[in-house]
Order: C-alpha cells, then structure tokens, then sequence
C-alpha cells in the first residue's frame, strides 16, 4: 500500500483534528494572558500530536506500522488528560491550586507511561498485544490498566471535584462548567467505548469525542469572557466596590448584588435574591419608577449601620445617597436598575462639623458685636437720662414744676424705650446662644417670644426643602440679626400689628422678606434718614458682610416689606 492509496475519507476527520488543535494552541498561547490559557495551549499541543498519530496510522500501509502509530498515539493521551487537568484548576482557582509541587507531582505519571510504552517491545508492561479488526485495539496488561484507570478516573476526579467547588462557590461560573462537563463526559465516554471495543466505526470517535471536549472548554474559556483581565477587573472592582451595587428587574426583585450592598442590608445575598426591593428599600422603587418619566436626581435615605459578624458597625443608623439608574438593552428597552448605595455618613458628621464650628466662631464674633451695639446705646440712653435728670433738678430748683414735669415724662419714656431694647438685646442674646441648634429651629422659638411679649402677631412660611446645612454659620447669624432689627422697627417705628416672614429659595440664594402692616413711610421724603432712623445702615453692612444684600419698599398706609438675599453654601457631590 502507497502513500498515495492512504488518501481515503478515513483520515480527514484526523487531519482536520491536527489543524483544529494547532488553531486552538496558538490561539490560546496568544490569549495567555487569560488564566488556564497556557495549560490549554499545552494541551491543545499534545492533541494535535495525538491527532497527528492517527493520520500517520491512517496512512500506515503495513500493520506494524499502524501499530507503531497507534502506541505513539498512547504516548500522548496521558499527557493530554493531564494538561487539561493542569488548566482545570489553574481555570477554577489561578494561582492557588496549580503550584509548582502540584505541577510537578502530576508531570511524574505521564514520564512514567511514556518509559513503559518506549520499552513496551522488550517488556510489554503497557500491552500485551493488539486486536486488528475494523482498527487496530490494543489489549492493555494490568499496567496498562493502571494508567487507563488513573487517566479516568484519578484525574476525572480531580476534574469534577475542582468544577463541583467552582459551581457551588462562584455562580456566574455555572454555565461555562456546565458546558466543560458536558464536553468532557461526552469527549471520555466516546474514547472509552472506541478504545474497550464497544462502538465500531470507520471513524476516528476518540478524536471526535476530544474535538467535542476541546471545542467546549474553547468555548467556556473564551465565548464567556469570565477570566479576561477586563471583565475579571470589573467585577473585581465591584466585589471590592464600598459603596452597595444592586442589580433589579424591570420588576423590582433583585438579581444580583456585592458583598457591600448585603453588608448595609444587614442581610445575607442568598436571601436577598428574588426579594423586592420595596421591602428593604421602599425609596429606590419609587426612584425606578421615576426613570420611567424622567430622569431623577439621587436621593439620601437613612439606614440602619453595616453589619459585621452579626453586629452593627460604626454610627447607627447611617446617612446612604441613592442613585437608581435604567438598564436598556441594545433596542434602548429597559431591562432592569442598577442601584448605588453610597456611604455618606462620614461626608455628612464632617460637613456637620464644620457648620457646628461655624455657628460657634459667628456666635462669639456676634456677642463681641453685639456687646459693643449695647455698650453704645445704652452709653448714649444713659448720657440722655443724666442729663435730663439734671435740668429737671434745675427747673424745679426754680419752681418751673410743668417744665421739669415735661422733662421728667420724657425721662421716663427714654428709660422705658432703653428698657424695651435691653429686653430685645437680651433676647437676641438668648437667640444666638440657641442658633447652634440649627437656624429654622432658632428662629421660630425668636417669633414665639417676640410675638408674646410685643403682642405681635408673626407668621413664618418656609419652603418644603429647606434643610439647616443650606446656609453658612456666619450667614446664619447675620441673617438672624437683620431679621431682628427689621422686627424691632416693625414694633418701634411702624406700629404694626402683624409680621409675616416669608422664605424662599433659589438657585444660589435665600431670600428672606419681612412685611408688616404698620403705617408704612416714604422712603424717598427729604430729610427722612432712612439708615439712621431704622437701622437700615446696620442691616446693609451685615448683609454686604456674608455676600447678601437688602432692599426696602415702603409707602405710607402700605406697611413696609425688607427684602434680604444671602448667598446658600455650594455643595459638592458626595
């Protein structure tokens, strides 16, 4: 028999397996990089070998030839088994199982087999003969057995003990070892049937079976993209992500989240899976029905700490900043949220903090303020009440009684006037003590007690957004204080009897407009010393302090309005 007469259809299926696994073996050993994919290389290596043994028998034109080729075929099959155990358990956990005393403990059983089948002529310890029929089937010797029994069953143990750990351990490997069990189970049961005789076949079925085994762990290894650095990055990142990472479907039951996001649940991840996430996040449902319409800023909502070891860390319970995003697929149809729990406790306590150190150092400089406005009125009410005492003690001296009575009753006036402001100074005194406790709270409990010792009806509207850390220390207090001085001069000057305080907010500022109903002025008369007669001078240069302004409108029998405008902290994202 010729070369030429060993071209019949018989030997295609092993040519084709030689050009598949040498595709396979330099595909992978370019994608190296991929953990396992140098064992597979290797792999792939010896198949072809193996592959090519079973051209060359094929093309064999004498009987011992064949048989020549059908051992050195054998040559290979171990090394085979072996290297794809090799990439089994660097692919199910790299670096970790895969050491280099593993390594060398499983490259001793194949040079093992590879000595007894080059001293198999003298010795015959692998086979002790061949059976010709439709192909050549050698007949193993107990050794050979041995070999046959560690190939499949030794390290198919191995294999199925490293792909049962990754199953239970790693539920996004489910799907690729499902696919290398089938490939290998398929791929090992042909080759058994092939090899004892039990299935008959012109073909090659061995290297069919190890086509369909290669073919799959190709297609586990490389159609998942699981153990590219990209990917593996990105869920390692998201493993190791602090801020919670949930995933939802369209119909709010989670599917998928990080260890984080079970840390501030407080609940395990096995329980999470499949529950709604209206029952332990009632706020990100509603957020995620909001992406429906429009698209929704992030939202803070407050939850109990993380746990660790079944306890509660840290502050309890801690501020999150939720951020719900849709999930479209390529159509743009959402197919599910992606929810962000970010930890902004910490962000929160310092930027508390530093508006609590605001409010004290606004506190002192405003008692130093306020201290020098007292020392100067009352040094000028008490330089009045001296003098006026004193021509009242010469009027009467010279027996003018309604003069000195005249200059008695005003005496009496000025003291009560100073009196109603020290009252006021000490209640603006009270109220800076209490401004540490938040500006909103401060400034109610001022128009309580102003309304009911002044007998003056006030009434305060505030926008449903408004929060304490909105406004600076600083501003706080000077806003306070202006709010003060316009409600002195609503009682003194406008005979009022109501105030209505209105707050507003916009994009970068608050305004604040204080109105009465007294008899009003007009600010425009001559000789009507606005800034003198009601302190507008005063308010101008607090408000001009914090970057704010003041505008007054007023006319007579109209009441007056003060409209201040102070600036609101920029808040950067959390």
């Amino acid at each position: 028999m010729s070369w030429s007469d060993a071209y019949t259809p018989d030997i295609w299926p092993s040519v084709l397996m030689v050009l598949l696994m040498t595709i396979l073996a330099v595909y992978t050993w370019r994608r190296r990089s991929v953990p396992g994919a140098q064992q597979f290389s290797v792999a792939c290596i010896f198949a072809a070998l193996w592959a090519a043994g079973s051209v060359m028998e094929y093309a064999a034109a004498d009987l011992a030839t064949k048989i020549f080729w059908v051992k050195f075929q054998a040559a290979w099959q171990i090394p085979v088994a072996t290297a794809v155990t090799c990439f089994v358990l660097e692919y199910t956990w790299p670096g970790r199982w895969l050491t280099r005393r593993n390594l060398a403990l499983l490259s001793v059983p194949p040079i093992l087999i590879l000595l007894l089948i080059l001293t198999d002529n003298r010795y015959h310890l692998a086979w002790h003969g061949f059976i010709f029929a439709e192909s050549i089937q050698p007949q193993f010797s107990p050794i050979g057995w041995i070999a046959f029994i560690y190939a499949f069953g030794v390290l198919g143990t191995i294999n199925l003990v490293a792909f049962g750990w990754l199953f239970l351990h790693s539920p996004h490997h489910r799907w690729p070892v499902v696919l290398m069990l089938v490939g290998q189970f398929g791929g090992r049961i042909l080759y058994m049937l092939e090899r004892t005789g039990r299935l008959h076949s012109i073909l090659p079925i061995d290297l069919l079976g190890m086509a369909f085994e290669f073919l799959m762990y190709a297609l586990a290894l490389f159609g998942f993209r699981i153990l590219d650095p990209v990917p593996l990055a990105r869920q390692t990142a998201i493993e190791q992500l602090p801020a919670g990472v949930l995933v939802l479907d369209t119909e709010g039951k989670i599917v998928n989240l990080n260890p984080a996001a079970s840390s501030i649940l407080g609940v395990s991840a096995k329980h999470l899976l499949g529950r709604p996430i209206r029952e332990l996040l009632p706020a990100g449902l509603e957020l995620a029905a909001d992406l429906q319409v429009s698209g929704t800023e992030p939202i803070e909502i407050n939850l109990p700490g993380p746990q660790r070891d079944g306890a509660r860390v840290g502050p309890n319970p801690r501020a999150y900043q939720l951020e719900v995003s849709a999930l479209k697929d390529w159509r743009g149809i959402v197919v599910g949220y992606l929810l962000l729990l970010h930890d902004v406790t910490a962000q929160k306590q310092a930027q508390a903090k530093f508006l609590e150190q605001q409010r004290s150092l606004a506190m002192l400089h405003e008692r130093e303020q306020l201290g020098r406005e007292l020392h100067d009125g009352l040094g000028q009410v008490l330089g009045y009440i001296k003098m006026q005492g004193q021509a009242a003690r010469d009027l009467l001296a010279q027996n003018k009684n309604v003069a000195a009575d005249n200059s008695l009753e005003q005496l009496v006036a000025v003291a009560h006037a100073a009196q109603d402001d020290v009252r006021e100074y000490i209640l603006g005194a009270a109220a800076i003590t209490r401004s540490q406790s938040g500006f909103l709270p401060t400034l109610k409990k001022y128009l309580e007690i102003f309304g009911q010792r002044y007998l003056l009806r006030t009434e305060l509207t505030i926008p449903p957004d408004w929060s304490d850390d909105i406004l600076e220390g600083p501003v706080e207090m000077q806003l306070l204080r202006i709010i003060q001085e316009a409600l002195t001069n609503a009682r003194k000057h406008a005979q009022a009897k109501g105030v209505q305080l209105n707050i507003e907010m916009g994009d970068s500022k608050v305004n604040v407009v204080i109105a009465d109903d007294g008899v009003g002025f007009n600010p425009e008369s001559p000789g009507n010393d606005v800034d003198q007669k009601y302190g507008l001078g005063i308010m101008r240069q607090r408000a001009q302090e914090v970057g704010g302004s003041i505008r007054l409108d007023s006319a007579p029998g109209l009441g007056t309005r003060v409209i201040v405008e102070v600036p609101v902290i920029v808040k950067e994202e959390l």
